[in-house]
Parts: C-alpha cells; structure tokens; sequence
C-alpha cells in the first residue's frame, strides 16, 4: 500500500509541475516512440543531430527533482532518451525554482558509450526534498554513523569484493545490502519516498532486508539527475 501510494504522490507531483513546463526550443527529430528512461549526456555536443528539443521548467520554491520529473515525463514521451543540463537554480517562496534541460534520442550504442564513461561502485544517500534547512538524516554504513543534509546527498564508495550495509532505523528498522560487482551501476536510496524503483542504467546487486518503509530505493534517472544539481553532504 505504501509503495502505491509513493506511486500515486509522484505521479501528481509531475502532473502539477507539468503545466510549468515550456518547450523553448524543438529539435528537427519528429515522431518517435515514448521511451522509458533518460541517461545524462557527458559530451552533448558531439548529438546536435540527435537534438530533440529545450525544456524548460519552473515553480516556486520547488525541489529541482519534482521538476525534473516534469520534463522527463514530457520529453521521454516525445522520443527522448538521454538530456543535458543547461542551467538551474533553486527557489524560495518568492521566487521560482528553475530547470531548462536540452534533450536527445540517441542509438543504443551511444547509450552504452556514455555509460562508459560513468563511475560505477557508489551508493547515495539523497537527503530528505526540504529547500533552505539544515536538518539531518542519520544512518549507518557497516556499523559506522552517519547523517545526510535535507537536500544534499552523501556517497558510499563500495571497494572491491566489499558487501555495504546500510541501516536505516532501530530494531524495527530496515537494512539494505550491497555488494560489490565489476562495473556495478550506482544505488541510489532516500529516507522520504522521493522516488523508487525505476529503468535507467540498470538496478542488479541489490538485497533488501524487512521492509518497514523506512528506506526507498531512487529511480536511477532521477538519481544520476540529482547528484549533479545538489551539494554533497559535508
């Protein structure tokens, strides 16, 4: 029940910011099929074949990752599979949050190019979606403490042959393994529900403990998005 209700909580979130979203620039690409996920591009300029259009959205004092859900849903289902970030800021409740991102549909094998070149072996912790506090989050990692700000992230870098476990949470809490694997795409995980399982680099190696709510696995694109417009949590 709870992980439908997550469900239904992102689907209104995108639903609502969506009518914030302008197209600012179209691409020449036109009638492709819906896609199921969008990869971040490291080297975008070598796609301007591939440009399918500029999106830009804004809210006020908005988590840059609602917003972010709000493009992807409208981009991916316009054909595009892989994006760029142009420019963001973060609002208040005077004033807006804002995220223009530039969109692409690439081949599979520039999708495999581009994994290439991402880090592969990290966990990260995405802290709770709250602008302008300093809260904390606290969990442990093999046993050590450790906390995460709101709206921040921290990273667990996963040696190799090494097994993570990551505790959320009393007795009653919850814990979620990962072991180590050759060229294992990232994890990404949230305290709040801010996103859950979902296609985009992959999702293997993972064990879940009880689930008592307590930790959410983040959907892999809304992930890799996060980690490039938050601080890290210091």
């Amino acid at each position: 029940m709870k992980k439908i209700t997550i469900i239904l909580l992102l689907q209104l979130f995108g639903w609502v910011y969506s009518q914030y979203v302008e197209v600012l620039e179209k691409g020449n690409l036109e009638n492709l099929s819906p896609q199921k996920f969008m990869i971040p591009l490291q080297n975008q300029e070598n796609y301007k074949s591939a440009f399918l259009g500029r999106y830009k959205a804004h809210y006020p004092g908005t988590y840059l990752g609602h917003l972010f859900i709000a493009i992807s849903d409208e981009a991916k289902n316009a054909g595009a599979n892989a994006y760029f970030i142009v420019s963001f800021k973060e609002g208040d409740k005077q004033n807006e949050s804002e995220l223009i991102l530039d969109t692409y549909h690439i081949r599979d094998s520039d999708i495999k190019d581009q994994s290439l070149l991402i880090e592969k072996n990290r966990i990260y912790i995405i802290g709770e979606p709250v602008l302008n506090s300093e809260n904390t989050s606290k969990f442990k990692v093999n046993g050590a403490r450790k906390e995460v700000k709101d709206n921040t992230f921290a990273t667990v870098v996963i040696k190799e042959n090494e097994e993570v476990k990551i505790v959320k949470g009393g007795i009653t809490g919850m814990a979620v393994w990962v072991k180590w694997k050759p060229e294992q795409f990232n994890k990404f995980y949230s305290f709040s529900g801010i996103g859950i399982d979902g296609v985009g680099f992959g999702a293997n190696g993972m064990g879940v403990g009880i689930n008592t709510g307590r930790i959410y696995s983040v959907d892999p694109d809304l992930g890799y998005f996060l980690i490039r417009v938050l601080k890290e949590s210091k």
